[in-house]
């Protein structure tokens, strides 16, 4: 339909006519004034009628068509006024919910928008000859040339080159950041400075900004248990309303009175309201670097009352150092090539921290290479057997770990080969800034109770979170450990909120009530979490948890306001206070009323 398709053109034509429609009637031309409102009920009937249809071919009694029967049950007593203003109202009222859901969900365009479209590919990092190129074109490897005021086209590595990146896109942080050679940077971030050349690592929708806009896009569509009860419950309201129409049409013989109660009994504040403040809530969460999959997740959010917490790479930087070595048998610098070759093929934080204190290209190869889950990597070096990991792995394989050379308050890597115990390191790794300040504002929040689950050993875990005041620290844990000390918190009665990291994380972030994932963890990690802190900070765990909850207040208000208005309608309608067209009045304001307040949420970010 036409006018369907050009809401802003019909309702600009349907003023004019009721501005005619008056004309004629302070000029005594009753006839202009009725042709005119019969012209504005069909032209902005037509398309309610048609959605009423489409609504009962899947079995709804839609809120059109409650005003669809209004419409031309007024039109065959003759109450074309009536029929015009009603039409007009509910036009007007379906335009503006419709600009103003745009607006709501600019926040949510604006990221989209910023996804970088082409980029400078050049042959080598001293190459300053480039070629624009789509981004589509881009592969996993190529250098491509970032100047002052770019975006950066991909997720990789600078390698030649320095500046200062604009990364509020992805973390929400407004603070620029240094980045040189081995920097790592992200696509849709804005070099502000300096002139870059960055191997591309991640391309497309798998750099991290493109999962970001995935998980924002993905997060529209899903609904709090509140937004499902409220879509239930319209679908029967609805009909009831029909119903009720039908029922005091027939007592009072009133058709008036029955038609106004089919206008004034329309749920639209009630149903527009919901998903205004969810929209709202998760766009402006996104701009603020916290990605929520989904409305639930800050439902939920509002609900936790025990935060539990992984230490490495969640409250610490992920960024360990060799500290202390301590030779037990053999040839060091023996030991610690094999312990490089190992480390040589895994990701793990610790691996690098190795690799960087052996800071050598000289490595043995590496068969047989097992991952022992919470443990450590068993593999044949130069034809050895070799074990690395934590003394836990050792104690089990049956060898000897006791040494009292070492420092019982650190992190340990262990090397075995041939089952002797060779060498150890002792590791350690830094809170994040801001770690301490963040628990305390979440206890300023809500008296959580605080819990840190750690692989770490129980005197090292203790130490590095000393001061952070947790209710429990518990150490010497392994993945399915953590997740069955949630399951017993879940089955003591709490709500369990679990944040983390790692691939290692994965099960704690499944079974807990709700995941949380820091930004730089793991993809496993993100995927099966339910919030993401895109900047890895621990300082956006409470400003997450204020802003779950002004979304879900702000849902509540809108609800609140919707029922209000329509008990207040029905009121004034059956002590002669209100009529169709100013009940129908009444009802379009409710909708701007819940619309404007659900904006709210992304004025105040």
């Amino acid at each position: 339909m036409f006018f369907a398709k050009h809401k802003k053109e019909s309702v600009v034509l349907m003023t004019a006519l009721l501005i005619i429609a008056y004309i004629g009637r302070f000029t005594n031309l009753i006839w202009l004034f009725d042709v005119s409102m019969i012209a504005i009920a069909i032209i902005g009937g037509l398309p309610l009628v048609f959605r009423a249809v489409g609504a009962l071919k899947f079995k709804i009694i839609s809120i059109e068509l409650l005003v669809s029967i209004a419409v031309i049950s007024a039109l065959a007593i003759g109450e074309y006024s009536e029929a015009g203003i009603v039409v007009w109202l509910f036009s007007v009222g379906d335009l503006l919910e419709e600009i103003t859901l745009k607006k709501t969900r600019k926040s949510i365009q604006d990221l989209v928008d910023m996804a970088p479209k082409t980029a400078l590919k050049i042959e080598s990092p001293s190459d300053r000859s480039f070629e624009e190129v789509d981004i589509d074109e881009i592969e996993k490897g190529d250098y491509l040339l970032v100047k002052t005021g770019s975006q950066i086209p991909v997720d990789g590595q600078v390698v030649a080159g320095n500046g200062h990146v604009d990364q509020a896109s992805i973390t929400g942080e407004s603070k620029p950041s240094h980045k040189e050679i081995g920097s790592s940077v992200f696509a849709g971030t804005i070099l502000s400075s300096g002139t870059l050349v960055v191997q591309a690592e991640k391309v497309g929708e798998d750099t991290t900004f493109g999962r970001l806009i995935e998980l924002v896009e993905e997060a529209q569509d899903s609904q709090t248990k509140t937004q499902r009860f409220i879509d239930r419950f319209s679908q029967y309201y609805t009909p009831l309303v029909l119903l009720l129409s039908i029922i005091v049409g027939l007592i009072t013989k009133d058709l008036r009175l029955a038609i106004t109660i089919l206008v004034l009994g329309c749920p639209g504040a009630l149903v527009i309201g919901v998903p205004i403040s969810t929209v709202a809530g998760i766009g402006s969460a996104a701009k603020r670097g916290m990605i929520a999959k989904g409305s639930a997740a800050l439902d939920e959010l509002t609900k936790i009352d025990t935060f539990v917490f992984d230490k490495t790479g969640t409250l610490t930087t992920g960024q360990p150092s060799v500290g202390k070595v301590v030779n037990i048998n053999g040839d060091q610098n023996e030991n610690l090539k094999i312990l490089a070759s190992i480390e040589h093929e895994s990701n793990h934080p610790l691996a690098k921290a190795i690799l960087d204190y052996w800071q050598k290209d000289d490595v043995y190869p590496v068969s047989d290479s097992q991952i022992i889950d919470g443990r450590g990597i068993q593999a044949v070096v130069n034809q050895h057997s070799v074990l690395v990991g934590n003394e836990r792995l050792l104690n089990e394989a049956g060898i000897e770990t006791t040494t009292d050379q070492l420092s019982k308050t650190s992190s340990h890597v262990l090397l075995a080969v041939d089952h002797e115990l060779r060498l150890v390191l002792e590791v350690s790794d830094q809170l994040r800034p801001g770690a301490k300040a963040a628990l305390d504002n979440l206890r300023k929040i809500k008296d959580y109770r605080l819990i840190l689950l750690s692989g770490d050993n129980q005197a090292a875990a203790e130490n590095m979170v000393a001061d952070l005041n947790f209710n429990e620290v518990r150490g010497d844990l392994l993945p399915v450990d953590k997740a069955a000390a949630i399951k017993q918190l879940q089955s003591d009665g709490h709500q369990v909120a679990f944040v983390g990291d790692g691939i290692n994380d994965s099960p704690a972030l499944s079974v807990a009530d709700l995941g949380i994932a820091i930004g730089s963890g793991t993809e496993a990690a993100i995927d099966v979490a339910d919030i993401i802190l895109v900047n890895s900070s621990p300082a956006q765990l409470p400003i997450a948890v204020r802003h779950a909850q002004k979304t879900m207040h702000n849902m509540y208000e809108n609800i609140a306001i919707a029922l209000l208005t329509v008990l207040l309608l029905f009121i004034g309608l059956f002590t002669g206070y209100i009529y169709m067209a100013s009940g129908m009045l009444v009802h379009e304001l409710s909708i701007l009323i819940v619309i404007l307040n659900g904006m709210r949420l992304i004025r105040r970010n």
